[in-house]
C-alpha cells in the first residue's frame, strides 16, 4: 500500500531512523538479526500501533500478539484520544501541543511569565523578559518527551540580549531542520519554584506530577493512574526516557505505590542521590491538586483526555504543560496493557480491527 498522493509510507530516512533505534536497543545483535527486527517492528506498527521505542521500554518485543493488543500504545491510544477530544474541533491537537497557545488559554493556571520568540523582531519582548528573569527555561514550541528543554542563564551570554536571542533562535532552526514537521518557534518560561516538599527528592529538577484527566462514561473527571517524574544525578529534565524515573501514585490518597522505573529497565527503591524511599512517599496537598485538575478541565469542556504535568509551588499547584495524547507509562511499570480497563472507564471501544482504519493522518490506497 501507498500513501495518498503516491508517497511511500517508508522513506529511506524513516528506515534509517528505525535502524538507528534498533541499534541503540540491541547493539550486540548481528546485522541480520537487526534487519529481521526491523521488519518485525514494521509489522507490529501496522498490526498494533507501537513504535520501536515502545517495543523495548514496554517489553513488547517479548510479548505475544494477544498481550500486545491489550496495550494502549502510540497509534492505538491516539484513536481513543481522538474519540474523547473530538468535540474540541479540527485544531484540537494544536490547541494543546502548541505550548504558547495553551499558555494564552490558561494563563492564570501557569502562575509564571511565558513568552514566545520566532525571529530577531522579538528582541524587545525578549529583552524585557530576560531583564526580569536572568535564568529561564527554553522549550521548542511543539515538541515533546523533554527534547530540547533546558535552562538558560543570561550570565553565560554576558547579559548580551542579541547574542542570547540569536542562539535560542538557532536552536529552533536546528530542530526544524532535523524534524521538518515541527515549528522553529521557541517558548521561554520563568523558572518554576517548586515546593520544598517535592524539591527534597531531587533539587536540580522540577519533579512534576503527570495527572492524566479522563472524562469517564459517568461524565466525571477521573485522575487516571497518575505518576511522579523525578530527576536523578543533577539533571534538569525529569524524564524516564532521558535522566529520571517515574513512580505511580494512588489517585485517591496521593501516596506513591511503586518503586521508581526508568525506560531502560532500571528500578530505584530509593533515590540514588537524596536517599529518599520512593514507594510510600506522600505527595502533599493532593486533594488540592485533584480540585485543580477539575478546574482546568472545566476551562476546556470539549476535551475528554489531557495529560497534565503539574508542579507544586509554595503558593499552590501550577501547570507545567498539557499533553494531547499523554502516554500510559504505568504500563511499563506493571508490565501489562490497560486497554480493557480504559474502555470500561470511558464506555467506548474501537470497533475497527486496526488503528489506521480510523486515522486522521492518511488514507490508504491500493498500489
Amino acid at each position: 500500500c501507498e500513501k495518498a498522493g503516491n508517497k511511500r509510507l517508508y522513506t529511506p530516512l524513516m528506515l534509517k531512523k528505525m535502524r538507528e533505534r534498533i541499534q541503540h536497543y540491541a547493539p550486540d545483535s548481528s546485522p541480520e538479526a537487526q534487519e529481521e527486527l526491523l521488519y518485525r517492528f514494521i509489522y507490529d506498527y501496522w498490526a498494533f500501533g507501537c513504535t520501536v521505542d515502545e517495543e523495548y521500554y514496554l517489553n513488547l518485543v517479548n510479548k505475544t500478539a494477544e498481550e500486545k493488543r491489550e496495550y494502549m500504545v502510540s497509534q492505538c491510544r491516539g484513536l481513543y484520544v481522538r474519540h474523547l477530544n473530538w468535540a474540541a474541533g479540527p485544531d484540537r491537537v494544536e490547541k494543546l501541543e502548541d505550548k504558547y497557545r495553551l499558555y494564552q488559554t490558561l494563563k492564570p493556571y501557569y502562575k509564571r511569565d511565558v513568552i514566545e520568540v520566532s525571529s530577531l523582531s522579538d528582541m524587545e519582548s525578549f529583552a524585557s523578559f530576560a531583564e526580569k528573569h536572568s535564568e529561564f527555561v527554553v522549550k521548542p514550541s511543539d515538541f515533546f518527551f523533554g527534547i530540547g528543554v533546558h535552562k538558560v542563564s543570561m550570565a553565560d551570554y554576558g547579559f548580551d540580549y542579541a547574542k542570547a536571542l540569536t542562539a535560542i533562535l538557532e536552536e529552533g532552526q536546528a530542530i526544524r531542520q532535523k524534524h521538518p514537521s515541527r515549528v522553529s518557534r521557541m517558548v521561554l518560561e520563568e523558572l518554576i519554584q517548586q515546593d520544598e516538599s517535592l524539591a527534597v527528592l531531587h533539587r536540580n529538577s522540577v519533579n512534576a506530577i503527570r495527572a492524566t484527566a479522563v472524562r469517564g462514561k459517568d461524565g466525571k473527571i477521573h485522575l487516571y493512574h497518575p505518576w511522579i517524574k523525578v530527576g536523578i544525578n543533577g539533571t534538569f529534565v525529569a524524564s524516564a526516557a532521558l535522566n529520571g524515573f517515574d513512580a505511580e501514585i494512588n489517585p485517591e490518597t496521593g501516596i506513591v505505590i511503586t518503586d521508581g522505573h526508568q525506560e531502560n529497565g532500571t528500578i530505584y527503591v530509593t533515590h540514588p542521590n537524596s536517599g529518599i524511599k520512593i514507594k510510600g512517599y506522600q505527595i502533599p496537598k493532593w486533594d488540592e491538586m485533584c480540585s485543580f485538575v477539575n478546574e482546568i478541565m472545566d476551562a476546556l469542556p470539549d476535551y475528554g483526555y489531557i495529560g497534565w504535568d503539574l508542579v507544586l509551588t509554595p503558593t499552590g499547584w501550577c501547570i507545567m504543560e498539557g499533553n494531547y495524547s499523554g502516554e500510559f507509562i504505568f504500563q511499563m511499570i506493571h508490565q501489562r496493557g490497560f486497554r480493557r480497563e480504559f474502555e470500561d472507564l470511558i464506555g467506548w471501544k474501537a470497533e475497527t480491527e486496526f488503528w489506521w482504519e480510523k486515522s486522521d493522518h492518511f488514507t490508504l490506497i491500493q498500489p
